[in-house]
């Protein structure tokens, strides 16, 4: 395509000229917040497809990078409330290194254990003194390009926009990278992740546009296990090493009406995190369940307000929708309530 030929030529003489100030209109995209375009569940038996190429999915939290000459955002993109930036200077300052005077990207924002490849979720508004007690360190992974200057690229095949992103990230930055993409042997790549403890694939169709706010099935993540988004609505009590704690955090997902439903408990806690969580709840308390119905097995120590979002894993749906076997992972204050949703 003749954008692609062109577009390193094009940003080179940009940079070239940088130091002659010209007066320049700012698009009103980059005022604007980006939705990020979603990826729907998809199986294994997806992989090999021919048409999709294969990116590996972090576990991180979704930022957007808007580049407007050397102030760099790095938006949390669900929310458009915090600018990670600040907390991530090393990041922003690779970022100042794009050759272009405005640029809006989409990546996840994920952390490693010091010196691997291992990531491991952790809250992007962790501050140092958190993610050195932790051993770990913040890393930008990008896999999508919205807008270069003042052209919008989000109607171009997703195999041309890959190509661009890779012109615009300088090679041998430490803190800033582009996902990988695998067009071969991605039955391969997927089971080697596995082996890694990697969380799966993001399978994109090459020639799909960028559907912001859509959730597409023109992307499919496959993983290694299922997880979901899910509203914490109650606790029950607790027994034996627990009776000063709780038993369960009882879970609740909105249906296609908007009704919060019942879809199971989770014990997943660790015992250094019991205390924590339970005072949590206790702030949220109230004399009123939550949810639209409750089942005559469920019986509640407290009931809490819909506001406390968390990611669990599971092996699988009953038909009436309840998680077979949920596993508490970790809390998710980037996510609200009415994105905990229960999916066809």
């Amino acid at each position: 395509m003749p954008y692609r030929q062109s577009a390193k030529p094009q940003y080179a003489a940009q940079r070239r000229t940088k130091a002659v100030p010209k007066p320049k209109l700012v698009p009103q995209q980059y005022h604007s917040p980006v939705n990020p375009m979603l990826a729907q569940e998809g199986k294994r038996v997806n992989i090999p497809e021919p048409t999709k190429q294969e990116q590996r999915k972090y576990d991180g939290t979704r930022a957007a990078v808007i580049k407007d000459g050397d102030t760099i955002r790095l938006m949390g993109s669900r929310s458009w409330k915090n600018d990670y930036g600040p907390l991530h200077p090393h990041i922003v300052e690779e970022l100042k290194n794009l050759p272009v005077e405005r640029c809006i990207l989409d990546g996840e924002l994920t952390f490693f254990k010091k010196g691997t490849d291992k990531d491991v979720f952790v809250t992007a508004l962790a501050n140092p003194e958190t993610r050195k007690r932790m051993g770990v360190e913040s890393k930008l992974e990008l896999f999508d390009v919205l807008y270069v200057e003042d052209d919008d690229l989000q109607h171009l095949p997703f195999k041309d926009r890959d190509e661009i992103l890779r012109t615009l990230v300088p090679s041998g930055l430490d803190n800033v990278k582009v996902v990988k993409t695998v067009t071969k042997n991605k039955e391969k790549y997927f089971d080697d992740l596995k082996v890694k403890q990697g969380e799966g694939v993001v399978l994109k169709e090459e020639d799909s546009p960028y559907r912001q706010g859509v959730r597409s099935p023109e992307w499919l993540k496959v993983k290694h296990w299922k997880d979901t988004d899910v509203v914490v609505v109650g606790w029950t009590p607790g027994n034996g090493a627990r009776a000063s704690t709780f038993g369960a955090l009882i879970l609740a997902q909105k249906d296609k009406t908007g009704k919060l439903r019942y879809v199971g408990r989770t014990a997943g806690l660790k015992t250094a995190e019991l205390g924590t969580m339970l005072k949590k709840m206790k702030n949220l308390q109230t004399p009123k369940a939550p949810l639209a119905d409750i089942p005559s097995d469920v019986h509640a120590a407290g009931w809490v307000k819909p506001e406390m979002v968390i990611t669990v894993k599971y092996y699988e749906r009953t038909p009436n929708q309840i998680l077979r076997f949920p596993d508490f992972l970790r809390e998710r204050p980037d996510k609200k309530p009415s994105e905990a949703t229960i999916e066809a």
